[in-house]
This record gives structure tokens, sequence and C-alpha cells, in this order.
């Protein structure tokens, strides 16, 4: 059997028009979720080069990788319009910007649906189809000349919007591969993005194809996945928080066990599936507040359903390199005063990926230490963006004082110096009033009998 591994993604369309980037890159690389699929918006086709290549960074700043581009508004569609002058040659010159804007992100892969016919021109359906597929074959090779490797396409649920049934997927996916088969260095690849969501349910409401059967036609050719759930007429898509796992009909294990089963199939050895949601209603201001804990939610469902051991005995990355707890015998606290405090959240959020146990802190008052890097308001804005224990220095003279407004803000553990502490037990002792692990530093020239009568009020010490 192939070896397959599967690694979560997000695409970007809930936040469109909602959040900023800056938002949902901290959310992710909170949720340790790194690979972003770019959703597509309306300035997306006229943005200057210099914006593209500054949202790279900011994700690279955050420990993310902007793999594939995607769009969300059916907006390359003009390949099967016929209804007047002007669509094919739109289409064909955004499909091109999309793919420049590929490269300047690092995306590996760049794609849409094909398009939708117009209802009352349905005849037109393999016109449109012959325009879209040599369209395909042309913007394979524009693709290989801007280093992306695979234009994907993704499967739709109706007629109107092919390839949906699947002989319509493989016969598509068979020409446009047949064409790169012969033509390998000059064009790129071609596969599906798949949704696991898609289903075919005909005119009268009759399900055709569920969407595990289309699941299972399209596998061959699969790239990417699309991950949502869905209703059993295939109508209405959301996500996978408790209350929207009772009402849908997408079990992951399931798909997922299929991926594995079948993965000397697939023409890729890594697949990412990313989590595809409009989220709620926009631009209300009891709505939008409710992205995060629906992303967050579906996010932490998805790493359990399709980031779990397969029934296979094969382990995803995300679980084989799962971080360890904090009861490891040997831990990571990388020194924050070292950041760069003009790009503080995104560093701690890249050591946060890098497999980080807690976060230190050396707190000085320009008093007892000459001088002083950080104050308490870093660790306030940090505290609600990361899960990462706090660990703190205190190099100041009011030990107190400084522990008080700790405990507000949530820090878990403090050290204090022995040579600042005029009572040490009871500055150890108040540090665990407040919840917190109490720990002792120590300067090079004090002897470590200075521990002597306060080892059973302290949990740790600290060398200098």
């Amino acid at each position: 059997m192939a070896a397959l591994s599967l690694e979560l993604g997000l695409k970007t369309d809930p936040i469109e028009y909602r959040y900023s980037y800056d938002w949902l890159f901290r959310l992710m690389a909170q949720e340790q979720v790194r690979h972003v699929q770019l959703g597509t918006f309306f300035e997306i086709y006229q943005l200057p080069d210099a914006y593209f290549v500054e949202l790279r960074r900011k994700a690279e700043d955050h420990g993310l990788v902007i793999d594939s581009i995607f769009t969300a508004h059916r907006e390359l569609g003009g390949f099967f319009r016929e209804d007047g002058p002007g669509w094919v040659e739109v289409a064909r010159k955004n499909y091109e910007r999309l793919i420049h804007v590929g490269n300047l992100v690092g995306a590996k892969s760049v794609g849409s649906n094909p398009g939708a016919l117009v209802r009352d021109r349905m005849g037109c359906k393999p016109a449109g189809i012959r325009t879209y597929v040599q369209h395909m074959k042309e913007l394979m090779r524009v693709a290989a000349n801007e280093g992306v490797e695979w234009l994907s396409i993704e499967p739709m649920s109706c007629l109107a919007e092919p390839p949906t049934l699947p002989d319509e997927m493989r016969d598509m996916a068979q020409e446009l591969n047949a064409y790169h088969a012969a033509n390998p260095q000059s064009t790129s690849k071609v596969g599906y993005c798949l949704d696991i969501a898609h289903g075919y349910a005909d005119a009268s409401k009759q399900v055709k194809f569920d969407n595990m059967q289309l699941f299972e036609a399209a596998l061959p050719y699969t790239s990417e996945l699309h991950l949502k759930n869905t209703d059993k007429m295939f109508n209405s898509t959301f996500g996978f928080s408790p209350a929207e796992r009772e009402k849908g009909i997408v079990k992951v294990e399931d798909f997922r066990d299929r991926l594995f089963a079948r993965a000397n199939e697939l023409p890729v050895s890594t697949i990412v599936g990313y989590l595809e949601i409009g989220g709620p209603k926009l631009g209300r201001d009891y709505s939008d507040p409710q992205l995060e804990q629906m992303l967050r939610e579906s996010l932490q469902y998805l790493r359990g359903a399709f980031l779990h051991e397969a029934k296979t005995g094969m382990k995803s990355p995300a679980v084989a390199a799962s971080k360890p707890q904090l009861a490891a015998q040997v831990q990571i606290a990388p020194s924050m005063m070292c950041a760069d405090m003009l790009n503080f959240e995104s560093h701690a959020c890249r050591l946060e990926l890098a497999g980080a146990d807690l976060f230190h802190f050396d707190l000085m008052d320009a008093h007892f230490a000459p001088n002083m890097p950080m104050g308490l308001g870093i660790l306030e804005q940090l505290r609600p963006r990361t899960a990462l224990p706090f660990d703190v220095h205190l190099m100041v003279e009011n030990n107190e004082l400084f522990i008080r407004e700790l405990a507000k803000i949530g820090v878990e553990q403090i050290s204090v110096h022995a040579e600042s502490s005029t009572h040490l037990d009871r500055t150890l002792s108040l540090i665990r009033e407040h919840g917190m692990k109490a720990g002792v530093a120590l300067n090079p020239a004090t002897p470590l009998t200075a521990l002597d009568y306060v080892i059973d009020v302290m949990d740790f010490v600290v060398i200098m």
C-alpha cells in the first residue's frame, strides 16, 4: 500500500470583509493548523503584486504556508457563457492573473470550479466543456511557466456546473491528464479539489449519487480536499461544531479511511483537507463575533476526525509529531525578551507552532536589574492569544506588586530572586496562594544554602 499523509488546512472565505488575515493566521497558529488555502475575493485580480508578497510574509511569520488558491464566487465561469461577447476573454485573463498570484504567495496549487451554465441555455453544455478544456490545456502551460505545480478543479453538485457525474469527472480528468502526460515538461498537473459534502440530487429531489459515491469516483484524480458538512439533500453547507454535527450527514472518519484504503490510486502522497465554511451572517454585530468559536470548534474536531490514526494503522504527521505535554522531563521555554518587539505576536505564534512548551518572560524594574526590556502590558495582550503556560522571572524590588498583577493576567509560574526578597518564604507562599507555581532564582554569587528554609514552599529553582 502506498504511504499517505494527511494534513489539515483552512480556506480563508469566512473572513472576507469581516476580519484581517493577521487575525486568521493567529487563530490558525494557535490551533496548530498551518496550511492556508487563499479564497478569492473581488479585488484579488487588481491588487498589486506587493500585496501578495506581503501576505506571504505574514503567513510565514505565523509559521503558516499558503499552499493553495481557490475561487470563492464562481467568477472564472465565463468559459461556459455564450450570451454575449467578452465572457471567455475575461475568464481567461483573470485565471492567468490568479496563477500569477499563486506564484507570488508560493502556492503549489491554483484552482476553481469550472463555472456555471445559465439554466435557460443548458444545450450549450457540450460546447462549454470543450471551450473550458481547451483553455485549461493552455493554462496548464501558463502555470508551468509560473512555477505552479497543480491546477485544481472542483466537481460540483448540479448538471449546470460540470463536472458533476462520475463519467463527467472521469472524462475531463483523463483528457487533461493525458495532455500533461504528453507534455510533462511544459505543463502543470491537473487534479480535483474534491468536496466531501457534494452529492447529486436531481430536479425531483431524488439522490442519484451521494457524497461518498462521488468521492469514490473522483479519488484517482484528487490532489486536495474541501472539508465541510451538509444535509441529506446536499443543500446547505456548514461546519463541524457539536450542533452542526448533530444535523449534518458527513462522517469525516469514513472519508479519511477511504483515502487510506485507496492511497495507491491517488496522484499525490500528501492530501491537505481544507475546512471550507462561509461562517455566520456577514455584517452583523451579533453574528460576526461568532466566527472564532465556529472555526475553533470545527478545526479541533477535524484534528481528531481527519488527522487521526486510521484503521490501516497509519498516522498523519500532525498526530505523529504532536507536541509533548507539560509533564515532559525536558521542556523548551524560549526567552521572549529576545523576540522582536515590533513582531512580538508573530514570533510567539511561530515558537508555539515549532513546539515550545512554555514562554519565559524576564520582567525587570530598572532598579534591581539595570534595564527594563518588557512590561506587564505585553503579557496581558499575549495571554488570550496562546494556550502555552507563562513562566515569569521577576528581577524587581517589589515582588508582591508584580505577583498580584501577574495573577490577574493568568500566569502559571513565577520565580523571584532570593536576593530581592526580605521574607522569601512569605513571597513564595503568596505566589502559591494565587494558584501559581513558585520558584526561586539565584544569582551566581548566592549559595544554594539560601534555599534550605524554603524548600517546602517552592516548586522550582532558576540558576543564573
